[in-house]
């Protein structure tokens, strides 16, 4: 499960009594120390993480501006391997490809591959699906603009984590072995970043019950990008795109704990 955060530098979160229940995360699970966004602004770090590619982005504009019919998807991958997937926004409207209310669709990467394989829903329907007796393998979870922090406040962000992480935790899905990754999508006011990339030092938490049993601190450099090479590992699928160089890091040591 991929949960997307927005805008926030490693600094502003790790280690800020502000947010009690995200650093309890990092503590108790797995936390990636130098993770980097690929740039500036969100919607090419989103881009980058489904096709290994910014797709020559470089705004925040709808899908009625940028649209890549045939490009591959991770949704592409997963479909074709067999794996069962779905993504989720909180506050999805009836034209996904719209910005409405606490929704933004450059939050949302699927819809500006309008061929991918993702199927797509509401995020008030996880928690059943999650307990079904044939959950999705592989989800996607965007929250709204309030509770991933971009225009709420790191404690709207921190009382959003400490009410889904447990349901999610509870679920049958994560107790067959499921795992978390908790991304934010770029900083605040970073540039740093490796192999090119510059859209700042960023946290990147991994949940899972084999990282409780033994919680570790990965040092490994990392881009976004990275964090695609590293869930196509988990699945034993090819590398997309920029994915495919291992400069780019891998937040492997996580995943495989």
């Amino acid at each position: 499960m991929v949960i997307m955060m927005e805008n926030k530098n490693y600094v502003t979160v790790i280690g800020q009594g502000s947010q009690p229940y995200t650093n309890e995360l990092a503590n108790d699970y797995g936390l990636a120390t130098q993770s980097y966004a690929f740039g500036h602004p969100s919607l090419p770090n989103y881009l980058d993480l489904v096709s290994g590619s910014n797709q020559e982005v470089t705004d925040d504009n709808t899908p009625a501006i940028h649209s890549f019919p045939g490009v591959t998807t991770l949704a592409d991958q997963l479909a074709a391997a067999g794996v069962s997937e779905k993504a989720y926004a909180e506050n999805l409207p009836a034209d996904p490809r719209q910005n409405a209310g606490e929704y933004a669709v450059r939050h949302f990467p699927w819809e500006y591959f309008p061929t991918t394989k993702m199927p797509i829903a509401d995020a008030s329907g996880l928690l059943a699906d999650l307990n079904a007796p044939d959950p999705p393998d592989f989800v996607w979870y965007t929250p709204n603009v309030i509770d991933d922090e971009h225009d709420g406040s790191v404690q709207e962000g921190d009382a959003f984590l400490a009410r889904l992480i447990p349901e999610v935790q509870s679920s049958a899905w994560y107790k067959a072995g499921g795992q978390i990754i908790i991304e934010w999508d770029e900083s605040e006011s970073d540039d740093s970043g490796i192999n090119g990339t510059a859209g700042g030092h960023i946290p990147t938490i991994v949940v899972s019950d084999a990282l409780k049993a033994s919680p570790l601190k990965d040092a490994t450099p990392v881009d976004t990008v990275g964090i695609l090479a590293s869930i196509e590992d988990c699945y034993g699928l090819f590398h997309l795109g920029d994915a495919a160089d291992a400069a780019n890091g891998d937040i492997n040591a996580l995943l495989h704990a």
